[in-house]
């Protein structure tokens, strides 16, 4: 399956994009009906058109305006997409060189095309979420032992 990413980048100045997201996105939010999809009337250079956008996609739409008009970057990818090993990187914030380190010791399952290491979306999130967990035990645990020398009183 190929995948297909979608990026937004961030912006920390109010420009003009973000503004058109916000007064969108509480223009759009005003007309969201729970479960609904939404008729939306496109103006074209020729014709205008009608078209109908499920639900999900309505959420998902008024969700990235919202961050687009926070200045906040967007990427979009496929939920069952496979991801080169610079987009995995980047998602779990690691080097390139310590992630295949982590495929190779099977921390993450992988498989090659040619010569190129593909690793599935949810694999990746699945690790970034192990990663998250074993953080917060760590921390727990840390800090049931500080309480236990009397470092907290």
């Amino acid at each position: 399956m190929t995948s297909t990413l979608l990026e937004s980048r961030p912006s920390s100045l109010p420009n003009k994009e973000s503004t058109i997201a916000h007064e969108s996105s509480i223009a759009l939010a005003r007309h969201i009906e729970k479960g609904e999809g939404l008729k939306i009337r496109v103006e074209g250079d020729q014709n205008d058109e009608i078209i109908v956008l499920p639900a999900t996609i309505v959420s998902l739409l008024l969700g990235m305006l919202r961050m687009k008009a926070n200045g906040l970057g967007i990427a979009l990818t496929p939920l069952h997409s496979e991801l080169t090993t610079r987009q995995a990187a980047e998602i779990l914030k690691v080097s390139r060189p310590h992630l295949i380190k982590l495929l190779e010791n099977g921390d993450m399952p992988h498989h090659k095309v040619g010569r190129h290491r593909r690793i599935r979306r949810e694999d990746v999130m699945k690790y970034k979420q192990k990663l998250h967990r074993d953080r917060d035990a760590f921390l727990d645990r840390l800090v049931a032992e500080s309480q236990e020398l009397g470092f907290y009183d």
